[in-house]
């Protein structure tokens, strides 16, 4: 049986960087079961979820951390989240930009236990409107016994323009 764990990488975006990442993990006869890359001004963060032998684990994270200096890991054990019963909501969110806005859509969806499985926000400057829009796209898991409208409702409360889309 083949040991879970998720490695996150940073540092800067490199030619092949990625591909050299994952060469060095079959070399150890491991795999990806699922990745994320980001990548920003110069730099990347990564997130993938390994299989590989038990036996194997430890020299594959050495390996890493000696080869690839100018990066760094970060390792944890896979969590399996207990079995739920949910409903998934993708979804936009536009409206003029202001201080904390961030925040207070973090709370909103803390604030209902939601999952979130991914969650992206741009601010860019309209010049013709004379001010910052905010855009963000959010996929979340939403449990049971908790409405799609009601989710709506909150995330529009957020700012006096806010419009919410469901994708």
């Amino acid at each position: 049986m083949k040991k879970l764990f998720i490695t996150t990488v940073i540092g800067p975006i490199s030619p092949g960087i990625i591909k050299s990442l994952a060469e060095v993990t079959r070399s150890f006869a491991g795999e990806w079961l699922t990745s994320k890359v980001i990548k920003v001004d110069g730099h990347f963060s990564a997130m993938m979820k390994v299989a590989i032998a038990p036996e194997a684990e430890a020299e594959l994270k050495a390996k890493f951390e000696s080869e690839f200096t100018a990066l760094r890991f970060f390792f944890d054990d896979v969590v399996t989240a207990a079995e739920t019963v949910s409903t998934a909501l993708h979804l936009t969110l536009d409206c003029g930009d202001r201080a904390g806005l961030t925040r207070d859509i973090v709370d909103v969806l803390s604030n209902l236990d939601l999952v979130i499985e991914h969650m992206e926000f741009n601010r860019v400057h309209v010049s013709t409107i004379g001010q910052t829009v905010f855009s963000s796209t959010l996929n979340l898991a939403i449990p049971e016994g908790i409405s799609t409208e009601s989710v709506v409702e909150l995330l529009e409360g957020v700012s006096e323009d806010a419009r919410v889309s469901i994708l």
